[in-house]
C-alpha cells in the first residue's frame, strides 16, 4: 500500500533549532510560544480562518546522543530532553502556520469572494455567452429521441398524439449588473404529457440546462415512459448543438483529456415548429407569439448543509490493494481519483507537466490548471506547509513546494494550490447533479511535478489524506460549514478484478454515516490521540478456533484463545494507528512468538508469511484475529438478551464494553488468481506501535469521529446504495434537494364555491351575463419535505404553478404532510348547474362519475408536526382527480423530519434486518411497504393496546429493501458469470420509540420566510427516557421470536389493504405457507438517539430546572444518610453477634489433656458453632460475618472434618444462642 505515517522533508524553511539551554530554558520558551499560539488562535476566530492547516516539524536529530551516555539516568535525562525539543519544534511549526495564515486570511477571503461573483459558465467556460443568442426565441419540435444505455442507444421517434416541444424564451429580469443577462433563457415546452419549464445557461456552442419544474398529470403507460426518458435526457445536463435550418441536433457533452467537454453523439433530433422561427446562416428569425413570461417562483435562501443535519456518500472503487475516490477539482470540473489514506495529512495529484508520472496506468488525465477558472497556485506570501520555491526544477516561480516520503518509500514533490473540490460519482451526468454543490468547498491541495515509486503505477491518479489533521478535506469541509459534524465514514468490499471504468467497491461518508448496509451495531473504541492520527489503545489479541466471519462466535466450538503477551510494547510509540491507506496489518514485534504458538495450537500449523495453496473449505476453517480496542462509552444494557455484537462481553468480562474488531481469514489471506494462493496478511515486524491496514477494515463500516475522538467499528456488506436515502435515513440522511409532492386532488370544485343563487332554473345567470367567480381547492401530498436548502413545498408549488401556465394561487402547506392550493377561477351557470354540488363530502359533484383511480392511495411523509395525512382520490370523467375529503385520515409519525434528530422525541431507535424467503425486491414499493409497517407494528404490539404500545405504524421506517441471495450466506463471493440464486428479500427497518413524556414546544414560523418552519428540539427529563430502554429489550425479544416473520406474513396476507395480491412483492410468500416459516430475523439492535443527532455527551435535550436539582440533590444527600446510619448499625450487630460466639466457645468446648488438643479441638468448635450460626440464621457465607477475627478463624477451619464431640454440642449451642438473641 502506499499510506501509512508520513515523514515530512526539510526544505529549509522548518522551525528554527533550538540552542542546548537546558531544561529550564525549553520550558520558558514554551510558555512563550503557548502565547501566541493562543493569541494567533483568537485573531483567526475573529477573521474567519478557511484553513487551519498545522504543520509537522521533523526532529532534528543529535549527532551526540549515541550510546556514549550509558547510565540509565543519563539516558533517562536524554530522552526527556528529545520530548521537550520535539514538543518545542511542534509548537514552532505550529505558530508559524497559524502567522502565515493570520497575515493572509484576509486576501484568502477577498480573492474566495471575487471568485465566487465570478461567472463560471458550466460545462463551457471558456465559451462566451454571446448577445442576442440565435437559439432566443425560437421552437423546436421533436422527431427522435434517444433510449437506452449512452453506449447502446437506439433513437425513436415521439408517439403519435404525444407531441414533444422545445422552445428558447429570453430572460428579462435585469442580471448582477442591472442589465438583461444575454447568456441565459427560458427553456418551456411539453413532454407528451405535462408541461415544463427550466433554464440554460447558453454559449457559442451549447448550453447548460437546469432541473426541469412540471406539472403533475396523471400519464399512463407508454406516454409515462416517454415523459421519465426526455425529462431525465434534459434535466441538469450539458450538450453541444448544431443548427441547419429547420433541424436541430443536441449531442451530450462528454469528456476527454484535460477534463474538457466535447461532442458526443446526437441524442436528440428536432424541426422547427411552424411560425417557431430557424437559424439560418446564423440568422435568426423571431417567432410571431411569444408566450409571456410567468412570475418568478420564489425560492429560500442558500443555506449551507449544515443547517440541515445531513451528509454525503459516495462510492469507493477497488484499486491494487487499496480503495480510492473520485473527486471533481476546478471549474469547470475536472475528474480526479485518489486515494482514501487516514495514514497522512495531504492531498495531491499530478497536474499538467508532471515528468513520468504515470498518467497511461491512472484512471485520468493530468489535472490542467489553465481549464479551470478558479485554480489559484499559492505565492510565496501564502504558503501554508511548505517553502517558497524558485523557478526551477519544474515548479512555477514563487510557488510553495511541499513533498511527501511514505514508509513503503514511494514519495512525490508538489506546489500548494486552492481550487474547487468536492467528492462526486465516477461519471460526469451525475457529478454534475445540483445536489452536490454545497458540498463544494475551497480546498488547499499538491499540484504535483514529480512521483516515484507506487504513486507511478497505481490505479488512482494521486492521494488524499483523511487523517485526524486541519487540511483534511472532511475537516475542510466541516470548518466552511459544508457539513454539520467533524467526522466521516468509510466501507470497503474486496473486489477481485480491477478496471480503469471502475469496480464498486464500498462507499465513503463526509459529515456523517449511512448505515442501511450495516449488519451489527456501531461499536466505538477511544481515540487515544488528540490529534495527527486515529489511534486506538489495543488491549488483547485473540486467535478464535473455527474461524466465522462475525465477532460474535457462530457456536459454542468456535473458542478464543487469548494471546498472552505485554501490549504495553504494542501501545508505545506513535500507537496503533487505524490506516487505510496501508493495504495490510502491522503489529508489534514482541507478538510474534506468543502469536504462533497459539496458532500452531489452534492449526497443527507454523505461522509464516509465505503462500499456501488451500482450497476454500480450508481458508473458511482458518482462525480468525480478534482484537480487543478500548472501549468510548458503549452501552452494554441495550440489545435484548445477549451482549451485542462486536463488544468484548463474555470474552473480557471485566471490560465487557471494550470493542472487539475480527479479522477473518477471508480478510488477512490475500488471494492471487494467477497463482492460486493464498499469503497471510498480518506481520509482526513494527519496533513501535503498529497499524490496522485495510484488510482489517474490510466488511466494516468505520467511523472516523474527530469531534468526540473516537473511531466506530460496524459490521456491513459495504454494499453502495445509489439512491440516497430520505431525510434523517441513516444517521441524520444524506441530502435530498427540493421539496417533493404528488398529483394535485381537486378537494372544492369552482361550483361549490361559486354563489349558485344569482343563476335561474334556466341555468343564464339574473343579474348579470358575466361567469361565476369562485375558488378552486386543490390537496397535494408532501412525498418529501426536502432540505433546507432546498425550495420549499410552497416554492415548490408555486414554480410549477408557474411553469403550467397558471395564474394567482396561494398555497398554505400545514406541516401534516399536505399542502392545500387555492386558485381563483369562473363558471358559467351552464355548467355550474350541470356539474352539481359536492355537497361537501368532495369534490365530485352530481354530474360527475368516476372513471379510474388516481394511484396507490399511501400516507404522506413525516412532516414537521410528527403527523401524516392519507388522501383519497378518484378519477372523475371530466379528468381530474377529485379527493373523497369524507375519507382523508391522520396519524402520528416519529420518522424523518420528526425522527431521531431530536433525542428528546425519539431517545432510542431499534435497527432491525427481516429476511422474508420468495418475496421479489424488484416489485417493492410505497404501498408495500405501509402494508408491511403497519403489519410489522401489529406483530410486534400484540396484546398491548392504546399508549402501552411500543410503537406506532407511523413509527416504522424501511431503510432499504434488497434482493436476498444464496450468496449473501457463504464468505465467498460467487465468481464473475457464476448465478446466484436469489432467494427472497432481505428489509433493513428502523423503528423509533417515542417518548410520551418529551415536552413539546410549539412550532416557530420563520419572521424572513427564508427558512419556513423551524422545529425546535423537544425538552425531557432523563427518568422519562430510562422506560424506553426497558421498552426497546422487549420489542428485541418480540423479534427474537422464532414465528415473529412468519406472523408479519400472516398479518399482510389478512390485511385489506394489500389491494391485488399478484402486483404484491410478497405474492410467493402468500402462497406457500413453508416460504414464510423459512423467513427470520437476521439481527437487531437498538441505537442511542444522541449518536448523529444533536446532542454531544448522553441525551440531548435533557432539561432540569433549578428547583428540579436542588430536589433530586436533597434526595441524593439523605438517601446517603440513611445508607451510612443503616450501615452502622448493621456493622454494631455483627461485632455483637461475633462476641456471642466466641463466649459460646469458651463456655461448652470440652478441654483436652493437653494445650495442643485443646487448641486443636477450640478450632474445631468455633468452626462447627460458625456452621450452626450460619444454617440456623439463613447464612452460611464467610460474607455474612462482618468481625475480622471470625472470619480468621472460619478460614482456619476450612476443610477439617469436626470430630463427635464438637458436632454433639452443636445442639446446645443452638438454644444457648436463642435465649441469648434478644440481648
Amino acid at each position: 500500500g502506499t499510506g501509512g505515517a508520513e515523514r515530512a522533508l526539510p526544505h529549509g524553511g522548518d522551525a528554527p533549532e533550538e540552542e542546548d539551554d537546558g531544561a529550564d530554558g525549553l520550558a520558558e520558551r514554551r510558555r512563550i510560544l503557548r502565547r501566541r499560539l493562543d493569541g494567533a488562535a483568537d485573531a483567526l476566530r475573529r477573521t474567519g480562518a478557511a484553513y487551519a492547516a498545522a504543520v509537522e516539524m521533523p526532529e532534528a536529530p543529535r549527532a551526540e546522543e549515541g550510546a556514549a551516555v550509558r547510565s540509565r539516568s543519563g539516558r533517562r535525562h536524554l530522552r526527556r530532553e528529545r520530548d521537550a525539543r520535539a514538543m518545542h519544534n511542534g509548537l514552532v511549526g505550529e505558530y508559524n502556520s497559524r502567522r502565515h495564515l493570520s497575515r493572509h486570511e484576509r486576501r484568502l477571503r477577498t480573492e474566495a469572494g471575487e471568485t465566487r461573483r465570478r461567472k463560471a459558465g458550466g460545462e463551457f467556460a471558456n465559451a462566451t455567452a454571446l448577445p442576442g443568442h440565435e437559439l432566443v426565441g425560437t421552437s423546436w419540435r421533436a422527431v427522435g429521441l434517444a433510449y437506452g444505455a449512452p453506449s447502446s442507444f437506439e433513437m425513436r421517434a415521439p408517439l403519435p398524439g404525444s407531441p414533444i416541444t422545445l422552445s428558447f424564451d429570453p430572460v428579462d429580469a435585469p442580471g448582477p449588473d442591472g442589465a438583461s443577462d444575454p447568456g441565459t433563457a427560458y427553456i418551456s415546452g411539453s413532454d407528451g404529457c405535462n408541461r415544463y419549464r427550466g433554464t440554460v445557461s447558453l454559449r457559442d456552442s451549447g448550453f447548460n440546462a437546469s432541473y426541469l419544474a412540471t406539472t403533475r398529470m396523471l400519464c399512463r403507460g407508454e406516454s409515462a415512459a416517454q415523459e421519465r426518458n426526455f425529462t431525465g435526457l434534459i434535466s441538469g445536463s450539458a450538450f453541444f448543438y448544431e443548427a441547419d435550418g429547420d433541424r436541430l441536433f443536441l449531442m451530450a457533452a462528454s469528456y476527454r483529456r484535460g477534463g474538457r467537454a466535447v461532442p458526443g453523439p446526437a441524442v436528440a433530433e428536432f424541426e422547427a415548429e411552424e411560425g417557431g422561427g430557424t437559424v439560418a446562416g446564423g440568422r435568426v428569425l423571431k417567432r410571431n407569439d411569444a408566450r409571456a413570461r410567468p412570475a418568478q417562483s420564489k425560492k429560500k435562501s442558500a443555506a449551507s448543509p449544515a443547517s440541515s443535519g445531513r451528509y454525503q456518500t459516495s462510492p469507493l472503487h477497488q484499486g491494487y490493494g487499496t480503495h480510492y475516490a473520485t473527486i471533481w477539482v476546478g471549474t469547470p470540473p475536472q475528474r480526479k481519483s485518489v486515494i482514501v489514506d487516514t495514514g497522512s495529512h495531504f492531498t495531491a495529484f499530478p497536474c499538467t507537466g508532471c515528468a513520468g508520472c504515470g498518467e497511461e496506468h491512472h484512471t485520468d488525465p493530468y489535472f490542467d490548471p489553465a481549464a479551470s477558472t478558479t485554480f489559484r497556485a499559492l505565492s510565496c506570501a501564502q504558503c501554508v506547509a511548505a517553502q517558497c520555491a524558485k523557478p526551477s526544477g519544474g515548479f512555477p516561480g514563487g510557488s510553495c513546494v511541499f513533498s511527501q516520503v511514505y514508509t513503503e518509500g514511494s514519495s512525490w514533490y508538489a506546489y500548494e494550490s486552492v481550487d474547487r473540490v468536492f467528492v462526486g460519482p465516477k461519471d460526469a451526468a451525475s457529478a454534475a447533479d445540483p445536489r452536490h454543490d454545497p458540498y463544494k468547498a475551497d480546498f488547499l491541495f499538491g499540484c504535483q511535478t514529480k512521483e516515484s515509486g507506487l504513486f507511478v503505477t497505481q490505479l488512482a491518479d494521486g492521494i488524499m489524506g483523511m487523517s485526524a489533521h486541519p487540511s483534511t478535506l472532511p475537516r475542510v469541509m466541516f470548518d466552511q460549514g459544508r457539513v454539520r459534524r467533524n467526522m466521516f465514514s468509510m466501507c470497503f468490499r474486496r473486489e477481485l478484478r480491477v478496471s480503469k471504468m471502475g469496480i464498486v467497491a464500498g462507499h465513503l461518508s463526509l459529515g456523517g454515516s449511512d448505515s442501511r448496509a450495516d449488519t451489527s451495531p456501531v461499536v466505538y473504541a477511544r481515540n487515544v490521540a488528540g490529534g495527527g492520527w486515529y489511534t486506538v489503545f489495543v488491549k488483547r489479541i485473540y486467535v478464535r478456533e473455527g474461524g466465522g466471519q462475525s465477532a460474535a462466535a457462530d457456536g459454542d466450538d468456535q473458542v478464543a484463545r487469548n494471546v498472552d503477551v505485554d501490549f504495553s510494547e504494542m501501545n508505545t510509540g506513535k500507537g496503533v494507528i487505524v490506516d487505510s491507506g496501508t493495504t495490510d496489518t502491522y503489529l508489534h514485534k514482541s507478538i510474534a512468538a506468543p502469536f504462533e504458538a497459539v496458532w500452531k495450537k489452534v492449526t497443527g500449523n507454523k505461522y509464516s508469511n509465505a503462500p499456501v495453496k488451500m482450497t476454500e473449505e480450508e481458508l473458511l476453517k482458518l482462525p480468525t484475529v480478534l482484537i480487543q480496542l478500548e472501549g468510548a462509552g458503549n452501552d452494554v444494557n441495550l440489545q435484548g438478551d445477549g451482549i451485542a455484537v462486536g463488544l468484548a462481553g463474555q470474552i473480557d468480562p471485566a471490560n465487557p464494553a471494550d470493542a472487539i474488531l475480527a479479522v477473518p481469514a477471508t480478510n488477512y489471506m490475500e488471494y492471487s488468481p494467477s497463482k492460486d494462493t493464498y499469503t497471510p496478511r498480518i506481520y509482526f515486524t513494527e519496533t513501535a506501535g503498529g497499524v490496522i491496514g485495510a484488510n482489517a477494515m474490510q466488511g466494516h463500516n468505520v467511523i472516523f469521529d474527530w469531534e468526540r475522538g473516537r473511531v466506530g467499528f460496524a459490521e456491513s456488506t459495504c454494499e453502495y446504495l445509489d439512491e440516497n436515502p430520505g431525510p434523517d435515513d441513516g444517521e441524520d440522511g444524506p441530502a435530498s434537494a427540493d421539496c417533493r409532492l404528488g398529483t394535485p386532488s381537486l378537494s372544492v370544485s369552482c361550483s361549490d364555491s361559486a354563489d349558485l343563487s344569482r343563476c335561474d332554473a334556466g341555468g343564464s345567470a339574473a343579474a348579470s351575463t358575466e361567469p361565476l367567480s369562485g375558488l378552486e381547492f386543490w390537496t397535494r401530498v408532501v412525498k418529501s419535505p426536502g432540505t433546507p436548502q432546498g425550495a420549499s413545498c410552497e416554492d415548490v408549488s408555486l414554480a410549477e404553478n408557474a411553469a403550467n401556465g397558471g395564474g394567482k394561487m396561494e398555497v398554505n402547506c400545514d406541516g401534516r404532510g399536505v399542502c392545500r392550493e387555492v386558485r381563483p377561477c369562473a363558471i358559467s351557470c351552464a355548467n355550474a348547474m350541470a356539474h352539481g354540488s359536492g355537497g361537501g363530502t368532495g369534490s365530485a359533484g352530481a354530474g360527475l362519475s368516476p372513471v379510474g383511480s388516481c394511484g396507490a392511495v399511501t400516507w404522506s411523509a413525516c412532516d414537521y408536526t410528527c403527523t401524516q395525512t392519507r388522501v383519497n382520490s378518484v378519477l372523475m370523467n371530466d379528468g381530474k382527480c377529485h379527493e373523497e375529503r369524507a375519507e382523508e385520515t391522520t396519524r402520528e409519525c416519529h420518522v424523518q423530519a420528526c425522527g431521531r434528530s431530536d433525542p428528546c422525541r425519539v431517545p432510542f431507535v431499534v435497527h432491525v434486518i427481516l429476511r422474508i424467503r420468495g418475496a421479489v425486491a424488484g416489485s417493492w414499493n410505497r404501498h408495500a411497504e405501509e402494508v408491511f409497517a403497519a403489519a410489522f407494528a401489529d406483530a410486534v404490539n400484540r396484546k398491548k393496546r392504546g399508549k402501552s404500545k411500543f410503537f406506532g405504524e407511523g413509527d416504522v421506517l424501511v431503510l432499504n429493501a434488497s434482493p436476498w441471495r444464496a450468496g449473501d450466506d457463504s464468505a465467498i463471493a460467487p465468481a464473475p458469470g457464476e448465478e446466484d440464486e436469489e432467494l427472497g428479500m432481505q428489509l433493513v427497518v428502523e423503528v423509533s420509540l417515542f417518548n410520551h413524556m418529551a415536552e413539546i414546544p410549539p412550532i416557530i414560523a420563520d419572521p424572513t420566510g427564508e427558512n419556513g418552519r423551524q422545529v425546535p428540539l423537544a425538552t425531557c427529563h432523563e427518568r422519562d427516557v430510562q422506560p424506553l430502554a426497558a421498552a426497546a429489550l422487549n420489542v428485541h425479544r418480540r423479534l427474537k421470536e422464532k414465528n415473529f416473520v412468519s406472523a408479519v406474513v400472516g398479518l399482510m396476507k389478512r390485511s385489506d389493504d394489500i389491494g391485488e395480491r399478484r402486483q404484491s412483492p410478497f405474492y410467493y410468500t402468500f402462497e406457500d405457507p413453508k416460504l414464510a416459516r423459512e423467513s427470520f430475523t437476521v439481527t437487531s439492535w437498538t441505537i442511542k438517539t444522541d449518536i448523529g443527532g444533536d446532542g454531544e455527551d448522553g441525551l440531548a435535550g435533557l432539561d432540569m430546572s433549578l428547583r428540579e436539582v436542588q430536589l433530586d440533590l436533597l434526595f441524593m444527600t439523605l438517601m446517603a444518610v440513611a445508607t451510612g446510619y443503616l450501615g452502622w448499625n448493621l456493622r454494631s450487630w455483627l461485632l455483637r453477634r461475633a462476641r456471642l460466639v466466641q463466649k459460646a466457645a469458651a463456655k461448652y468446648t470440652k478441654l483436652g489433656p493437653t494445650r495442643n488438643k485443646q487448641a486443636r479441638d477450640d478450632d474445631d468448635s468455633v468452626m462447627a458453632i460458625a456452621d450452626a450460626y450460619g444454617n440456623g440464621h439463613g447464612g452460611g457465607d464467610d460474607e455474612s460475618t462482618a468481625d475480622g477475627s471470625t472470619a480468621t478463624l472460619l478460614r482456619r477451619g476450612a476443610g477439617r472434618p469436626t470430630d463427635a464431640t464438637s458436632q454433639g454440642s452443636i445442639g446446645s449451642i443452638s438454644a444457648y444462642l436463642a435465649k441469648t438473641g434478644s440481648r
